[in-house]
């Protein structure tokens, strides 16, 4: 019974389900329109513009390499390189061989040699675009070394053609290469080509250079190296680069030196010089180097490009790099070309035909002291350091002047001027150290900076009393005499004025003078001074001391 009931209960159930579809066929129901529902969330407010962002990030923490990570770099990055170096090396033993041997002749061996060359570059190229990076890249450098090589022992070794001509189908390898390099965007094919590039002039093997025309092929090479480095993307390319581009000036440099003067290849140094400055400085910029020291280098190789060539004019010459460094520097805004265009100046002044101009050597000295001066107090064209660099300079400057003292207390000639310009420099030192006190001490240089001006003061006050017009016709004795007076009535000075500012850097100078005095006088003056001369500097000092001493001790009653 049960079973039957559950029988008819299932063909009841599918009847049911026949007669809603029929009904669903002739009626179908609409599907209600879903409302959006509102979100109950207030929506953030919007950001304000001047709210700093956090600029905290997690440190990127260096995973090391698994074993199969390093089976995979070593396959296919390491092992098509050594492999594209011992195909190269493995040619050059087959060639060697083979031409030892007999078996073909030499037109055939740079034929083939050549041949194989452009096979592998094609070989390389196809291998790039199968997605096999390193391998395209190593077979394209192989290639090209190969054919370079055919092609030069084809022109040294058989003199199957000229040299010119050769150095025409090296180009045509080279330009291919070049665009392969841009095309695969390897930094591997732009060291290569930077290299091969640069050898190819020495390469051809000629009596006399053409300095104009290496210097031409030189920038035109690197100015098209440095657009590639900029599009790559790669600062390293971009250094290589430079370096060779240097070597390439330095040696025209030498060559010019060393050869009879030619304006035209004076005039073309110069120029490479110069474009290799401006175009250093706009690829590190576009680069975005924080250093650019590549620039920065060629520079200083333009200053020496007008120390080769050495001018009558070349201060004006000199003065225009400067002008141009300082706008670089405006419009890079990196302050090292600053450094460039202030070296610039400095070498301008040791330039200026003084003779012809009929002026003494030493006006230079006198514009080296107005320099330091505008370092020290000038705000524009400002460099990193500069403050210390000056002070650099003004130690230089201290010695220089005690050596050049001596060759004209030698020659019997005065030395008027250069004691102005230390008096002068000394000056502006103190008044910076007076100004810039608090600015030194915050950055630690003060210490440093007042050994430096007690050292200038010094200097410079003995070289003004030996410059004296009495001076001269004094002995040995009084000279000495006549020193040691003006460092005691020194001493006097820089206590007063210390007492009189309440500044006990002025005191402390004074006091130190006076001890240096004191051991001058015990070390010195004692063994060969007369009684009364002895008598009347040490009765002197005395005096000073007991003056000194007893503005200290109304200094303390005071307090």
């Amino acid at each position: 019974m049960e079973e039957q009931r559950i029988t008819q209960l299932e063909q009841e159930l599918e009847a049911l389900k026949l007669r809603v579809a029929q009904l669903e066929q002739l009626h179908p129901v609409p599907h209600p329109t879903s409302t959006p529902e509102q979100s109950t969330v207030a929506t953030p407010k919007k950001r304000p513009a001047f709210v700093k962002k956090d600029d905290t990030f997690s440190p990127k923490i260096k995973q090391i390499r698994t074993r199969d990570e390093w089976e995979h770099m070593i396959a296919t990055i390491w092992l098509p390189r050594i492999a594209a170096i011992f195909a190269a090396i493995g040619a050059i033993f087959l060639f060697s061989y083979a031409s030892i041997s007999g078996w073909v002749n030499p037109a055939v061996r740079v034929g083939s040699g050549v041949l194989i060359g452009l096979l592998l570059i094609g070989v390389g190229e196809y291998q790039y675009e199968k997605k096999r990076r390193e391998l395209g890249v190593g077979l394209v450098a192989t290639g090209t070394i190969v054919s370079l090589a055919a092609l030069f022992a084809g022109m040294a070794l058989y003199q199957f053609y000229s040299p010119g001509l050769a150095f025409s189908l090296e180009l045509v390898i080279l330009f291919i290469t070049f665009g392969l390099m841009l095309w695969m965007a390897s930094r591997v094919l732009l060291i290569l080509v930077s290299i091969t590039g640069f050898l190819l002039p020495f390469l051809q093997l000629a009596d006399e250079a053409n300095v104009s025309l290496f210097l031409l092929y030189e920038v035109i090479l690197f100015a098209a190296l440095f657009y590639a480095a900029v599009r790559l993307k790669t600062i390293l390319g971009f250094v290589v680069s430079w370096g060779f581009l240097t070597i390439a000036l330095v040696t025209a440099m030498s060559m010019v030196g060393f050869s009879p003067p030619s304006t035209s290849d004076e005039i073309s140094l110069l120029a490479a010089s110069l474009v290799s400055y401006i175009g250093t400085a706009f690829t590190g910029q576009r680069l975005r180097m924080k250093w650019n020291y590549p620039s920065y280098g060629a520079g200083l190789i333009v200053i020496a490009s007008l120390a080769v060539i050495d001018w009558q004019w070349g201060t004006l010459i000199a003065l225009a790099l400067a002008g141009l460094a300082y706008s670089i520097a405006n419009y890079s805004k990196d302050a090292w070309h600053n450094a460039v265009g202030h070296a610039t100046v400095f070498y301008a002044i040791t330039q200026i035909p003084y003779d012809i101009l009929r002026l003494s050597e030493q006006f230079e000295t006198l514009l080296f002291a107005c320099i330091l001066i505008g370092l020290w107090f000038v705000k524009r064209q400002h460099m990193p350091y500069q403050r210390m660099i000056a002070l650099a300079l003004y130690v230089y400057f201290i010695f220089d002047q005690i050596t050049q003292s001596g060759m004209y207390a030698a020659m019997n000639d005065s030395f008027r001027l250069s004691v102005v310009a230390l008096v002068l420099a000394t000056s502006g030192l103190i008044y910076l150290l007076v100004q810039q006190h608090r600015a030194m001490v915050e950055d630690g240089t003060f210490q440093i900076s007042l050994v430096v001006a007690a050292v200038g003061v010094l200097t410079t006050y003995t070289l003004l009393v030996m410059e004296l017009p009495f001076y001269d016709g004094l002995d040995e004795t009084n000279r000495s005499t006549t020193l040691s007076v003006a460092y005691i009535l020194l001493a006097l000075l820089l206590v007063t004025i210390g007492r009189i500012r309440n500044l006990s850097v002025w005191r402390l100078s004074g006091l130190l003078l006076l001890s240096v005095s004191a051991i001058k006088l015990l070390v010195f003056d004692l063994s060969f001074l007369t009684l009364v001369q002895k008598a009347f500097v040490f009765i002197g000092f005395a005096i000073v001391a007991f003056i000194i001493s007893r503005t200290y001790f109304k200094k303390r009653k005071n307090n």
